[in-house]
């Protein structure tokens, strides 16, 4: 079975932290990116691909007309053998979310919305330029229940420039009050040529210390597992049976296929990228950019994805299915230093790291590049 993502590059406003995809001067543009959305998904129509997953992602997928994100919608259906228990995702931004749009999300097939949050603090809300406030997050998530949805994600953010221990505290319990399905969280980091990186260079802002990055972080493992949540991957939380089964592709080097200005995909052991000029991809969408990984690089892949699974890791059958060679014949080293230190922890069946190496674990990754 394989996923499905669809890019779509609309935003109201670049978030200051945002180096993805997205741009807020082409919203007028989405009829025309959504035909070459449409046409991209019927070059597949023909090659009996069955998918389980389907994400819309942005950008800003909800800032598109009901009647284009149901043309869109429509066109996978048609394009690609959805299977009828699949799981049919798509983000929204809270201050898009109204009761109509979430009626009109879920009478077009979707039935899992990741909603993005980000904190419940409006002053850091305001810091990473944030359109929303935490009332419309609270009202939004309100709108998708009563539309029917029953399997919500919500995203938070932490080590944000004006945020304390206390602030996200306030944040994870507010989260915890609204009982979402799943929870993910991911640190804050600077990318180049952000907003954020201007201000940075400017002294206007200042990062998180190592340490306060580590405390947030055990904050939040220990809060949202002290509540019940599972945490399943690195930086995701969920209710048992709750996982985002479309991530869980991408952790477990299963196969996709993108659609959309810079959308990536795995697809009959190729990958390929399309380009991020949304001008380009109108123009000429079926060019992509396609690379191959050789079997080493496939293999340490396939370790630095399944080790961030907390439970299900790396499994040493799978690894010799794909690759007929063991684990530790591939990977001898870091397997001995990584079991020794207590980073890494051998099962039987699959290697998976210790909860100290959570916050760590690029240290411990890494050996497997």
């Amino acid at each position: 079975m394989k996923g499905i993502y669809v890019h779509i590059p609309f935003c109201k406003k670049k978030c200051n932290y945002c180096d993805f995809c997205s741009y807020p001067s082409l919203i007028s543009k989405q009829d025309e990116y959504c035909n070459s959305l449409i046409k991209e998904a019927n070059l597949y129509k023909n090659n009996g691909i069955m998918a389980d997953t389907v994400y819309f992602g942005g950008g800003t997928p909800t800032l598109l007309s009901p009647d284009n994100i149901k043309r869109i919608a429509d066109s996978i259906f048609a394009s690609f053998n959805v299977m009828p228990n699949a799981e049919i995702t798509i983000e929204a931004n809270p201050c898009t979310v109204t009761g109509a749009l979430a009626k009109g999300l879920k009478s077009a097939g979707f039935n899992r919305v990741s909603l993005g949050a980000q904190s419940f603090s409006d002053l850091e809300l305001s810091s990473l330029g944030r359109l929303h406030t935490s009332s419309d997050t609270e009202k939004s998530f309100k709108f998708l229940r009563d539309a029917g949805f029953s399997n919500i994600s919500l995203d938070l953010m932490y080590a944000i420039p004006e945020q304390t221990m206390d602030t996200l505290s306030t944040s994870i319990n507010r989260v915890l009050n609204l009982s979402p399905e799943h929870i993910s969280c991911y640190g804050l980091k600077i990318e180049e040529n952000t907003p954020f990186d201007v201000m940075l260079s400017r002294g206007e802002i200042a990062e998180k210390s190592d340490d306060e990055y580590a405390d947030m972080y055990d904050l939040i493992c220990k809060k949202l597992t002290g509540a019940g949540y599972v945490q399943y991957e690195l930086s995701n939380f969920s209710k048992p049976g709750y996982e985002s089964r479309h991530n869980l592709k991408y952790w477990q080097a299963e196969e996709y296929v993108g659609l959309g200005a810079s959308a990536a995909s795995f697809y009959n052991d190729e990958r390929y990228t399309r380009t991020s000029d949304v001008s380009s991809y109108m123009t000429n969408f079926e060019n992509a950019e396609k690379y191959s990984l050789s079997k080493e690089d496939k293999m340490s892949e396939f370790m630095f994805l399944s080790l961030r699974l907390t439970s299900l890791g790396a499994s040493k059958a799978e690894f010799e299915k794909r690759f007929s060679k063991k684990i530790e014949e591939v990977f001898a080293d870091a397997i001995k230093k990584h079991t020794k230190s207590g980073m890494l922890l051998d099962l039987g069946d699959r290697y998976v790291l210790s909860s100290k190496a959570y916050y760590i674990s690029n240290s411990v990754l890494c050996d497997f590049v």
